[in-house]
């Protein structure tokens, strides 16, 4: 998928350019194929987040950045992008977060178990963002997450119900916040899709089906900064129920990854309905 031209750097702020070695240890949980890292992957309240970057070899030193945030399914597309846009003299700057939102409200999850193994995740996606902003300045920054269901834990201990008002309007001021973060970049915000063999009404807790309208009702009161893309079409095409399988390929590893061959074809849809994606050229392209 990669191809011998891609080199993986891992950016410690401060520091100079490292190139990733092969060996030097797993990948966090989502990373793009192949890719492995150099030096710790955790990262802690004291500590300065550590940045993946996938970029062409040899890339101008003028070569514009897309940015990527969200979740392990982020970390995924941000390889089937990188793919493509090493290409045309374009870096990608990794801010994912495993596992994690990347807003920066507390969510239960809907299981304290899962939240108590998850306490940096209110902090640690808000401060990678930060970096590559700051770092980068990407032109184009891709969203990508299928954390936005859960319960809110507030500051005095209560559990905000999810799909209420109080929990809308606390998700939708860390939706601003969350792009406040970002710059002067542009949005694209890809839309939750329903999951692999579940029922449309899943997640209970707030199905797709809400989520998808809350994002595009937040997407339109941001239009000059944001561009939504659905995925529907090349993981779901049919509506749910969704399958692994779409016209005899597996697309899905389980109910909300890719395949390679999933995250390849999403990358291009992503790239082919974003004008500033699709145009997007560096000096030596």
């Amino acid at each position: 998928m990669w191809g011998a031209a891609l080199v993986l750097v891992l950016m410690t702020p401060g520091g100079p350019l490292l190139a990733a070695p092969v060996g030097a240890g797993p990948p966090p949980p989502g990373s793009p194929p192949g890719a492995t890292l150099a030096g710790p992957s955790a990262v802690s309240s004291h500590a300065a987040p550590r940045l993946w970057v996938l970029r062409a070899e040899p890339q101008s030193p003028a070569a514009p950045y897309v940015g990527v945030i969200g979740d392990s399914t982020g970390s995924q597309l941000a390889g089937a992008l990188a793919d493509e846009l090493r290409h045309r003299d374009v870096g990608v700057v990794i801010a994912t977060v495993g596992g994690c939102q990347p807003t920066d409200v507390v969510l239960t999850f809907q299981n304290l178990d899962y939240l108590r193994s998850h306490q940096n995740c209110v902090w640690e996606g808000p401060a990678k963002q930060r970096e590559m902003t700051s770092r980068y300045r990407p032109k184009v920054v891709v969203w990508s997450d299928i954390m936005e269901w859960s319960g809110i834990q507030a500051e005095d201990g209560r559990t905000i119900t999810a799909g209420t008002g109080e929990w809308q309007r606390r998700i939708l001021e860390s939706w601003d916040r969350l792009l406040a973060r970002l710059g002067d970049a542009h949005l694209v915000l890809v839309l939750p899709s329903w999951w692999a063999g579940a029922p449309a009404g899943h997640p209970a807790a707030f199905p797709v089906d809400r989520q998808r309208v809350l994002f595009r009702s937040w997407a339109r009161r941001h239009a000059d900064r944001v561009t939504v893309v659905d995925l529907t079409p090349v993981v779901c095409p049919g509506g749910p129920p969704c399958q692994q399988v779409v016209g005899g390929v597996r697309l899905r590893s389980d109910t909300v990854h890719y395949t390679p061959e999933g995250a390849r074809r999403a990358g291009q849809k992503i790239i082919n309905d974003v004008d500033g994606l699709r145009t997007l050229r560096g000096p030596s392209a």
